[in-house]
């Protein structure tokens, strides 16, 4: 199950990525100005959040494996309208149609996987998933720039429709329910064992595990959004590099996603199994991670070779392992029955600055003198943030504490064994 949510989160990816590897063709097509361009892709985030948290409560009474099916399907459909010519409407349109159904798409995968372990088992798969959003990018940008140079920018749509049906096939026959939530649910419905408490979600969110993560994956996915919408045009625009040497770099920063995500994973796994308190193994290691990421933010567009490349990897690279952590630690602090609302919420939140930040940055670049200047405006401004998140993060963000405040601490555990 694992491995097919990991499949479910790569096609997640290169379905965000499609665009921005499309950018240069679509803006000369549509004659789209930064500010332009910047709307089309914060336009994939407008109904994003809403809907995580709409099928977050959802899944509260639906299987995740019907919710997962669905949206891979819309996923899929949403890649078709533009293969025949279409105005900037029609592909703004399917954009956001996108969004919506890819919108809960992490926390939901996240919430069918952590149904199949306890808490202390949990760093390794959630890393595994996000994994799949960096091997998903690493893949697409140099496959899918291929398909572009060589049948236009449209058939790469059209392949991530045939990706996204081979999927959904799979899935109908081979996907299942996990096992420790619903054992939960059966215990606590027939009256035996330990009721699971309900805690308001506001207080929940609001702990200092809650919000911290929450910040910290915002500014991190401010930097997601950044690399996704303005690197590609980035390296072409100011650096000068050809599309095909483009697609080929932008794989930098997804495999190194996919080895740091997959490492923290690891690493916290490690700490946590010799007694290291969640705080330290989580929280404070996503901070650290963040702020090194900042700061490699700010000083990769003021370098140049092969010094400016390894900080552009590391700056869009390293702050990704949060995402693992902060369903972790949300999870950590959460009623099972509640957790897929939670994650929901905390991932509507996170991704707000997928809405926000692709459209600042464009008007950005359109304001300054040049657009070299303007996208080292952009790029600075992502890296004070990473380093504000990064801060707050190592400082607030105390799972075991938050879940004994809330009253949840073991308690959801030993029901589910």
């Amino acid at each position: 199950m694992t491995g097919l949510l990991l499949v479910f989160m790569l096609i997640n990816f290169a379905d965000k990525a499609v665009l921005g590897l499309a950018a240069k063709p679509i803006i000369q097509e549509f004659g789209l100005s930064p500010s332009e361009y910047g709307l089309l892709q914060s336009g994939f985030y407008a109904l994003y959040g809403i809907s995580a948290i709409a099928v977050g409560f959802l899944s509260n009474r639906v299987s995740t494996k019907w919710i997962l099916l669905v949206m891979a399907l819309v996923w899929a459909f949403t890649m078709l309208p533009v293969i025949w010519p279409v105005g900037f409407a029609v592909l703004l349109v399917s954009r956001i149609v996108l969004g919506a159904a890819e919108g809960p798409a992490n926390p939901m995968a996240m919430h069918a996987a952590h149904k199949w372990f306890p808490n202390e088992k949990r760093s390794l798969p959630s890393a595994l998933l996000n994994v799949g959003g960096g091997i998903g990018a690493a893949v697409a940008a140099p496959v899918l720039t291929t398909v572009i140079i060589a049948f236009g920018w449209r058939w790469a749509f059209f392949a991530l429709f045939a990706i996204g049906i081979v999927w959904v096939l799979l899935w109908l026959v081979l996907g299942e329910e996990g096992t420790i939530a619903g054992a939960a649910r059966d215990r606590q419905t027939s009256g035996g064992g330990i009721d699971e408490p309900h805690v308001p979600y506001r207080r929940i969110l609001l702990s200092g595990t809650g919000f911290g993560a929450f910040f910290n994956a915002f500014v991190s996915y401010w930097g997601l959004a950044l690399l996704i919408s303005w690197v590609p045009p980035y390296f072409q625009i100011v650096l000068g590099y050809s599309a095909s040497e483009t697609g080929t770099l932008l794989v930098l920063p997804w495999v190194a996603n996919a080895l740091f995500v997959l490492g923290q994973g690891l690493l916290s796994e490690w700490l946590m199994r010799r007694g290291v308190s969640s705080r330290l193994a989580r929280g404070v290691l996503g901070g650290v991670a963040v702020m090194i990421a900042g700061i490699a933010m700010v000083l990769f567009p003021l370098t140049a070779g092969g010094l400016q490349l390894v900080l552009m990897t590391v700056a869009f690279s390293l702050g990704a392992i949060v995402f693992a952590i902060g369903s972790t630690v949300n999870s950590e602090i959460s009623p099972a029955r509640q957790r897929g609302a939670v994650l929901s919420i905390y991932t509507a939140a996170a991704t707000t600055a997928g809405l926000i930040a692709p459209y600042v940055t464009g008007r950005i670049i359109e304001a300054a003198a040049t657009p070299a200047t303007g996208y080292t405006i952009g790029f600075t401004v992502a890296g004070v943030l990473l380093l504000l998140g990064g801060l707050l993060a190592a400082l607030i963000v105390r799972p075991e504490r938050d879940a004994r405040r809330l009253g949840v601490d073991g308690a959801c555990e030993v029901v589910a064994r």
